[in-house]
């Protein structure tokens, strides 16, 4: 057997622990005192009761809620829905059409200023307008197509300003200023015509 280490810690906590082992034994230490002197720990403020507050899953109205609502996350074991459909808490009701009114109006005012750009020949400032302050006309017109009182006509009148955009585009891309100024003339008509219609 090889020595034990002679190491003169492990002897003074040795001896400290078999000291007040033997106090206690003795009667001279409580039993209260002992832990708290051996250990640095807090004491618990713990409520009283807080294990008793658990809820219990309830498998009737689980059942219930399975058929009434829409579960929307379920877990993987046992199927259990943790996440249903909340109707009135719904992060999206429905498009803001006063928002895009809006936009579409600060696309017509981005339109308005094509004609200088194409006579000025700024080809780069054309499509920039086009993909920039345009960018989400045709997003908004679906949106409000959708929304309106007749949705098929206007549907079929923002398609058509889709198709002036689109010409005008390609009028850039070939270089073909007044193909490009004839597609926006058409175009500033049909969107014209598309906001009427709403």
């Amino acid at each position: 057997c090889p020595e034990p280490d002679n190491n003169p810690d492990m002897d003074r906590r040795e001896a400290a622990f078999a000291m007040l082992g033997s106090l206690w034994v003795a009667g001279a230490v409580p039993a209260a005192v002992l832990p708290a002197a051996l250990s640095n720990a807090q004491p618990a403020y713990a409520e009283y009761g807080t294990d008793a507050k658990i809820q219990l899953p309830n498998p009737m109205e689980q059942m219930r809620e399975r058929a009434t609502k829409q579960c929307l996350m379920e877990s993987l074991g046992n199927r259990e829905c943790l996440v249903y459909e909340d109707p009135d808490n719904k992060l999206y009701q429905n498009p803001d059409t006063k928002v895009l009114v809006e936009r579409v109006e600060k696309a017509g005012e981005a339109l308005a200023t094509i004609p200088e750009l194409i006579e000025s020949k700024n080809w780069i400032k054309v499509t920039g307008v086009l993909t920039g302050p345009m960018g989400t006309l045709a997003n908004s017109m679906d949106l409000l197509s959708k929304a309106s009182d007749n949705p098929s006509t206007s549907a079929e009148k923002a398609k058509k300003v889709k198709t002036d955009l689109y010409g005008i585009s390609g009028s850039v891309d070939r270089r073909n200023g007044s193909g490009a100024l004839e597609y926006h003339k058409f175009a500033t008509e049909h969107l014209v015509d598309y906001i009427k219609s709403l």
